[in-house]
């Protein structure tokens, strides 16, 4: 290039505006040379590879301190009291007693380009304010879609339980299988088999849904017996109250008690009735307590017992069922000498057994 250059010039050699040519001049005043100062100002030819420069480093995102080390480094840089004063726009003139006259070139390019970093750093910040309320819309929208689903999901679950209360599932409690459970004492192992595997499942939990329940509101034992054959279920209906012993099917219920909380409390491994009294008749061989017969009382199997001192234990056993529909046998009472314990002393009774089982 042998020819000068004006703003027009080099924001074509750039293929920037004339404003951008202006603002590089600005903010780096000593590096780009100008040759005079008439209207419109001209460059020296080697403006243009400087503006060219200054270009590459902004397309690249490098700040403006960046690109000043990256011109340091490749073109010289003109003193600042060589830099000729520039001219005042056409049209404008500093007012007399403004107190512009004594200002130094010096000041005027550092206030210019200490405005031009402030320009920058506003658009930048403006750029972020942009970026930032988009993001803002967007989880705005995720709220609001997630709030949606949500209630659409109450909706259904809360559709879904009025149609469970009004069609409660049938034949879930009427599903018939097999489970042996083997009980270990002081004779063996011993095999319990349970006619339905409802019977056999979570014995231990919470009676809050029928602890509004009459304490002692049991069912009858041919409900326990269901499950079993129809010639069966007519056998039991059919025989006396004073049967000698209580039907295989009831026997074979797991047994459990009902604590001071109002929960079921089974047995180690869901122990059936039989399960319970034959560990009771083993614990007796070293107490003195005998087992003397079975009878029905009301709505109850009675098993009486007697110790060595001719004291008579009586233990009430009745079948009902837990909140999930379970069925099992509940011990629920225990007399001694035709005198009700407290429950306490039944728990207690209870978790012996229980130990001698678990053991």
């Amino acid at each position: 290039m042998s020819e000068t250059l004006t703003h027009k010039d080099l924001a074509a050699l750039c293929g920037v505006s004339e404003t951008t040519i202006k603002s590089y001049r600005r903010k780096f005043p000593t590096f780009i040379p100008v040759h005079t100062d008439g209207k419109p100002i001209r460059f020296k030819p080697e403006a243009g590879d400087v503006c060219l420069c200054i270009r590459d480093c902004f397309v690249k995102g490098m700040s403006i301190n960046e690109t000043h080390k990256v011109l340091k480094g490749k073109f010289r840089e003109i003193r600042r009291k060589d830099l000729k004063q520039p001219s005042a726009p056409a049209g404008i003139a500093a007012p007399s007693g403004s107190g512009m006259e004594g200002v130094s070139r010096e000041y005027l390019d550092k206030f210019f380009e200490t405005a031009g970093q402030m320009m920058h750093g506003m658009a930048q910040l403006a750029t972020a304010q942009v970026r930032a309320d988009k993001r803002l819309e967007k989880v705005e929208k995720a709220l609001g879609d997630f709030a949606d689903a949500e209630a659409r999901n109450e909706e259904m679950f809360s559709a879904l339980l009025d149609h469970l209360r009004t069609n409660p599932p049938e034949g879930e409690a009427k599903v018939r299988a097999r489970k042996i459970i083997n009980v270990r004492g002081s004779e063996g192992t011993k095999s319990y088999t349970f006619e339905n595997e409802k019977a056999a499942e979570h014995v231990s939990e919470p009676e809050s849904a029928v602890s509004h329940a009459p304490e002692h509101e049991h069912l009858e034992e041919r409900e326990m017996a269901g499950h079993a054959e129809s010639s069966t279920e007519a056998e039991h209906s059919t025989k006396p109250s004073d049967l000698p012993r209580p039907s295989d099917t009831f026997m074979g219920t797991p047994i459990v008690i009902r604590t001071d909380q109002g929960e079921f409390l089974g047995l180690p491994g869901r122990v059936p009735l039989e399960g319970f009294v034959d560990a009771l008749i083993r614990e007796g061989k070293s107490t003195g307590l005998s087992l003397t017969n079975w009878e029905r009382r009301d709505r109850s199997w009675v098993l009486t017992m007697q110790n060595a001192n001719n004291d008579r234990h009586e233990l009430f056993f009745g079948g009902t069922k837990t909140p999930r529909g379970n069925l099992v046998v509940l011990f629920w009472r225990l007399d001694i000498n035709g005198e009700e314990t407290t429950p306490a002393f039944l728990q207690e009774f209870f978790r012996e057994i229980k130990d001698k089982i678990g053991g």
